[in-house]
């Protein structure tokens, strides 16, 4: 487990130095038929994948991506701890 974790921190801090600035596949197609002005802009914590406060852009995305991961893996541990004290 610990090696899929490591291994997962990794593949997101190399990842991030390739990721395309570019918009992505949505965004793409309502700037290409017109409607991207009529979304809606919402806050997030890491906006565009990235931590606000760290100017680096590829160290940010990084950042964001291991705070991603940490975060999954602690919904998920908690929710299988829920699990298994509601099964005793």
């Amino acid at each position: 487990m610990k090696n899929i974790i490591l291994l997962s921190i990794l593949i997101a801090i190399l990842a991030a130095f390739f990721a395309s600035a570019n918009p992505d596949g949505l965004e793409k197609v309502a700037e290409s038929l017109g409607f991207i002005e009529s979304g809606v802009e919402r806050s997030s914590v890491m906006t565009d994948y990235t931590v606000p406060f760290i100017s680096n852009p590829g160290i940010s995305t990084s950042a964001a991506g291991i705070l991603g991961i940490l975060l999954i893996l602690g919904v998920f541990w908690l929710t299988t701890l829920v699990l298994k004290k509601a099964s005793r």
